[in-house]
């Protein structure tokens, strides 16, 4: 019955949604509210049949009536919306329309008037259920307080004997935990689960004295390794400083931008305009990438950077190669890691154009959105294979993936952003073989009075 009750309310609701669905039909017109309509009207008609199935003779004549009402509802619905969708006007299917409502109407008091005759019949048959029950109850009730002293009785009786044999075993285990490893001998007993206790307390008694000067031995022989490897890197970190000084010792900043500049006014003076670009450019990337590399700087000087790039590729490649950038944002208001936008235009030109020997496109796109800026750097390269792309996303990274201006590696520009505004998913990369690569990257704009720190990438 109360099965019934939820169908019966079933069948209301799909009566009163699918009206729902109709008049917003026929007032504006929405495709997916006719769909809606004849869903809800479907459904209506298959649990009205459910119910026929599991219904007395009279709850059947009602649940005929209100069949018939519903496919009088559905016939003058489809007059309604058949004129509608005709556009024959109003006035030629405001009486459908008008009948269609009331219908609907009827239908609701049908299922009401269902949904009171199974209420009635679920009250009988709870009151004749509680009848029954309280006889149950008194049996029940009587046989639970015997068997509750039963209980009661065993389980003192069970647990005195427990409490005598784990009281030895607590005074053994305060004598263990002072180093004084003694065997409990116990009393015999006829509880099987207290005799195999016994003996796995003083298995365990005896593993722990073996673990202890097991631990003790591995604790000498793990200090005597860690001094070894304090050794090792103490000389790691000498030979690595070594390396510094000699990269540092090789070349001196001063002295390349001096001789670029005196090769760029040697340009000048030849009219040699466009040698005279390149070298300005060359000068710029390099002094912005000794300058940058550990500070932050503004999106618009990375954006300028890139263009020195770009001019340098596109006298070298010429046509071969074409760059598009384009920008939507003030970017005097976004932050990053120096060096950050060029590795990533220079990885697409050469793990992904450079070698194709059609040539290709890099785009280049920044907006601002929600209040992040958006950069997308695009090109129709050779693309980079499944397993390498979830390497790059899963942030296990591949070495051989860095540029030649400043060997920075899509790894080090991810983790400086990372560390710079201390959140994830700033950087993503999406490709397919043979159809190019797009990275994405999503900055802050104008982050926290922190992002104006060095950062150490």
């Amino acid at each position: 019955m109360l099965n019934n009750m939820l169908i019966t309310n079933e069948i209301k609701q799909h009566v009163d949604s699918s009206l729902d669905n109709f008049n917003q039909y026929i007032l504006n017109g929405t495709p997916s509210k006719k769909e809606s309509y004849n869903n809800e009207v479907i459904l209506a008609k298959q649990k009205i049949g459910n119910l026929k199935k599991n219904s007395d003779d009279v709850n059947q004549y009602i649940l005929r009536d209100l069949d018939n009402t519903l496919d009088s509802y559905i016939e003058s619905s489809k007059n309604t919306i058949s004129a509608y969708e005709n556009k024959e006007g109003y006035v030629f299917y405001y009486d459908d329309f008008v009948a269609a409502k009331n219908i609907a109407s009827y239908c609701d008091a049908y299922a009401s008037t269902l949904m009171q005759n199974f209420l009635e019949a679920n009250s009988i048959a709870y009151k004749e259920l509680n009848r029954n029950s309280s006889v149950i109850y008194i049996g029940l009730a009587t046989y639970l307080i015997l068997i509750l002293a039963l209980c009661v009785v065993y389980a003192l009786t069970f647990i005195r004997h427990i409490s005598e044999g784990l009281k030895g075993m607590v005074e053994i285990s305060n004598k263990v935990s002072k180093g004084q490893f003694e065997y409990y001998e116990g009393n015999k007993t006829d509880i099987y689960e207290l005799d195999i206790l016994t003996k796995t307390f003083n298995t365990m008694i005896t593993d722990i004295k073996n673990l202890i000067s097991s631990l003790n031995g591995k604790i000498v022989l793990e200090k005597k390794l860690k001094e070894e490897e304090m050794k090792n890197l103490k000389y790691e970190n000498a030979l690595k400083e070594f390396d510094l000084k000699v990269l540092q010792s090789q070349i001196n900043p001063h002295f390349l931008f001096n001789t670029l500049n005196c090769i760029n006014a040697t340009a000048i003076m030849e009219n040699a305009i466009t040698t005279s670009k390149l070298i300005k450019s060359v000068s710029n990337i390099l002094r912005y990438s000794l300058r940058s590399m550990s500070t932050n700087a503004l999106l618009e000087d990375e954006i300028n950077i890139v263009k020195d790039y770009i001019y340098i590729q596109e006298c070298r490649f010429d046509d071969r190669v074409k760059f598009n950038l384009s920008t939507n944002m003030d970017m005097k208001k976004v932050k990053v890691p120096g060096m950050t936008i060029q590795p990533l235009v220079e990885n697409a030109f050469i793990h992904g154009i450079e070698g194709k020997e059609d040539g290709g496109y890099i785009n280049i796109y920044i907006d601002e959105e929600n209040g992040e800026c958006n950069v997308l750097i695009e090109d129709n390269g050779v693309g980079i294979s499944k397993e390498v792309l979830d390497k790059i996303n899963n942030y296990n990274y591949d070495a051989k993936h860095t540029g030649h201006t400043t060997g920075l590696g899509i790894n080090i520009v991810e983790k400086r952003l990372r560390y710079l505004y201390n959140k994830k998913n700033m950087f993503k990369v999406e490709s397919e073989e043979g159809k190019g690569t797009k990275v994405y990257l999503k900055i802050p704009i104008m982050g926290d009075e922190n992002n104006d720190e060095n950062i150490n990438c």
